[in-house]
Order: C-alpha cells, then sequence, then structure tokens
C-alpha cells in the first residue's frame, strides 16, 4: 500500500510540474501578444481580432492532435477540448493586446451567448442585447467590438431577421468570422408529468427544431414564442412568483439549452428533445472589418440584378464559369418594391482571390446588377 501511495505522491508531483512549465509558457505567449499588441498599435488601423490568424493556429494545433494520435505513445485529447483549451488561452491574450466588448442576443445562457464564448472565451466583456436588431447596433455604433447572431440552422434554414438586417444597405457591417455550434434542446417544467403540460414556451427557432417531438409527445399543447429560451425560462419563473398570471406556472413546459439549469429554478424534464440528434447552427461574428485570407476562407454576399427571365442565373453563371462553389443562397424581399428580391450567397473562396474578384465585378457590370461583400472569413469546422 505504501508502495503504491509513494508512487501517486510522485506523479502528482510530476503533474505539478508540467503546471508551473504550462504556466511559464502561457505567461511567456501572453508577453508575446502584449508585443504584438504594440505594433498595431504603431501601424495605427490594424485589427486587434484577426480570425485567419486565430483560424490558423487552432487548424496547426488540431493538426498536432491527430498527428499525436497516430503516434502508438501519446494519448489523444478529444478536439473540442484542444479547441476551447487554445480558444481560452488566445481570448485571454488578446484581451491583453485590446479590451474588447462582444454583444449578443440575450439574456445570458442564449445559444447566442454560448456560441459567443466558444468564439471568445470568458476574457471580453459580454454585452446581452434585447434583439438582432440591438446587437448590429451596438457593433456599427462602435460601443460593441464585435457580435454574435445566428444566420442558419441545419434543418430549419435560414434565420430571416438577420439576413433582413444585412439587407439592410445603410448598415456599415461586415462579417469576420463564423461558428458552428452543435445545438441539443431540453424540456424544463414544474408539471410532475408530460400529460399535464398545456404550453410550451421557447424561442421560434428551438420550437421549429423540436416539431416532431412536441407533435409525439405534447400534441395538444399550445406554442407560445418568446424573445429567447433564457427568457422563456424567466416567463414561468414570474408566473411562479406572482402565482395570479395569465398562465398556469404549473402547466408551462419550456425548450431550451442546458444552461437553464443556471438561470432558473424550473426541474429538467427530458434531454435532447431536438427532432435530429446532430442539429448545429451557424452563427456569424460582426465588426467593423472582416478577415484576411487564412487558405481556407468563404465570402458571404447580398446581390440583385434586373428582373427578367433567367436572371437568378446570370448571377450564378458568374460564380459556375469560375468553379467558384456557392455553400448557400438564400433570397429575402428587398422591402423596396413590390416582388422585388435580393439574394444572399456563400461562396467559396476569399474576396481577394482573383476569381472571386473577378466575378463580383462582373455582376457589379450587369445591367441592373448590384452587388455587397459582407465579408470573408476562415471556413469553421463544426466539433
Amino acid at each position: 500500500m505504501g508502495n503504491l501511495e509513494d508512487k501517486l505522491n510522485e506523479l502528482r508531483v510530476a503533474i505539478d510540474a508540467v503546471d508551473d512549465e504550462l504556466l511559464e509558457l502561457i505567461l511567456k505567449r501572453a508577453q508575446l501578444a502584449s508585443q504584438v499588441g504594440e505594433h498595431k498599435l504603431d501601424r495605427g488601423n490594424s485589427p486587434f481580432y484577426v480570425p485567419s490568424r486565430e483560424a490558423s493556429i487552432i487548424r496547426r494545433v488540431l493538426a498536432r492532435n491527430a498527428e499525436a494520435a497516430a503516434s502508438e505513445h501519446q494519448t489523444k485529447i478529444p478536439d473540442e477540448a484542444i479547441h476551447g483549451i487554445y480558444r481560452e488561452i488566445i481570448g485571454a491574450c488578446l484581451a491583453l493586446e485590446h479590451p474588447m466588448t462582444v454583444a449578443y442576443l440575450g439574456p445570458e445562457g442564449t445559444f447566442s451567448h454560448t456560441a459567443a464564448t466558444r468564439q471568445f472565451g470568458a476574457t471580453p466583456k459580454y454585452l446581452a442585447c434585447g434583439s438582432l436588431e440591438m446587437v448590429f447596433d451596438e457593433v456599427e455604433s462602435g460601443r460593441a467590438t464585435y457580435g454574435v447572431v445566428p444566420v442558419e440552422n441545419a434543418f430549419e434554414g435560414a434565420v430571416t431577421p438577420t439576413l433582413d438586417l444585412f439587407a439592410d444597405m445603410e448598415r456599415d457591417i461586415f462579417i469576420c468570422a463564423e461558428i458552428q455550434l452543435s445545438i441539443h434542446h431540453h424540456l424544463f417544467s414544474y408539471a410532475d408529468n408530460l400529460d399535464k403540460v398545456e404550453v410550451v414556451i421557447s424561442h421560434p427557432q428551438p420550437l421549429g427544431q423540436c416539431r416532431n417531438w412536441l407533435a409525439t409527445h405534447l400534441p395538444n399543447a399550445q406554442l407560445m414564442e418568446s424573445s429567447s429560451t433564457i427568457r422563456a425560462a424567466q416567463i414561468v419563473d414570474e408566473e411562479k412568483r406572482n402565482d395570479n398570471g395569465a398562465l398556469d406556472w404549473n402547466k408551462c413546459a419550456v425548450i431550451g439549452p442546458y444552461s437553464i439549469v443556471d438561470q432558473s429554478e424550473l426541474p429538467l424534464v427530458k434531454r435532447n428533445v431536438e427532432d435530429f440528434h446532430d442539429n448545429t447552427t451557424r452563427f456569424l461574428v460582426i465588426g467593423q472589418h472582416d478577415s484576411p485570407a487564412s487558405g481556407e476562407d468563404k465570402t458571404s454576399l447580398v446581390m440583385s440584378i434586373k428582373d427578367e427571365p433567367g436572371a437568378l442565373h446570370k448571377l450564378i453563371a458568374s460564380f459556375a464559369g469560375r468553379s467558384i462553389g456557392l455553400t448557400r443562397i438564400e433570397s429575402r424581399p428587398s422591402k423596396k418594391k413590390l416582388w422585388e428580391y435580393v439574394f444572399f450567397a456563400d461562396v467559396q473562396g476569399h474576396r481577394d482571390d482573383a476569381n472571386v474578384a473577378e466575378a463580383i465585378a462582373e455582376i457589379q457590370s450587369k445591367p441592373g446588377g448590384f452587388i455587397k461583400v459582407l465579408g470573408s472569413y476562415p471556413v469553421s469546422k463544426p466539433l
């Protein structure tokens, strides 16, 4: 028994030594990051947050992690853990270069908040906004350095309020990064069994992403929309405190993220009620600049052209003729003229790539052609 305890103590001492070494290296990295910040200040107009640089760091360490897994003498740490560790280190070092405020659709605990902390770590100041429009306003005014907004879900499609804000040509906003977040929805309720649930409250997107589950397990329940998933939980808690509101809190349920357990007293009743368990939502980071090329990039555009037969084909042909892939295309009303539409597209490549730049110029030269580059940014990977 003594030999075993001696061995454990020896291993713990070795771990402490490694921890000291890790901290020393992190402090050294922070010092180097501070020097980078000083050089950027000297240059005057260089952004402190450079998504292409961060993407290259993350891609490189994930590749090194995969190499380690291929070695029979190494233990592989999950990619999502490596990603999280380096995001925190990068975020802490970035804060030494320049303090940041990140706006998101609040309140705290929403999927937008989770996506924001996933991208920037725990160090920045986070600003919860009551609407997507407020997120755009905070960034455009400079009160927030960056904002995080949802743009599409893998199964429910586009988040149209976000697209409409991008379609506002008066706004001077750029996309500088994207985040792919795995989404799991859970059911919370004070009801002691599902048969007693009469109202289910959530944001419209989660209600849509759980449509089949709700139809099967709560077919008679009324669906009630809220501004966010966390707000839905707050509504039920407020009804419980008042106990004389319009809703019977004992017969309400809420669908939302696991973080509701930290924001509310609502009991968790059922896990993973989303219809598709590989459910993923894509978020965009908006700011006053986009990103330099990283080697694996995407460019988001909003386009329009003279309304005539074959109009959409003329837009797409400019990219197809140059072998530029479109990963997404979406139409939205222009809100300027009846039955007039604008088209949102994500294309493979950076706006500075010769073929992408040529395609953009060609569309601008077409009769009635209009195109606005919303931003180029590194392609993200779901973890």
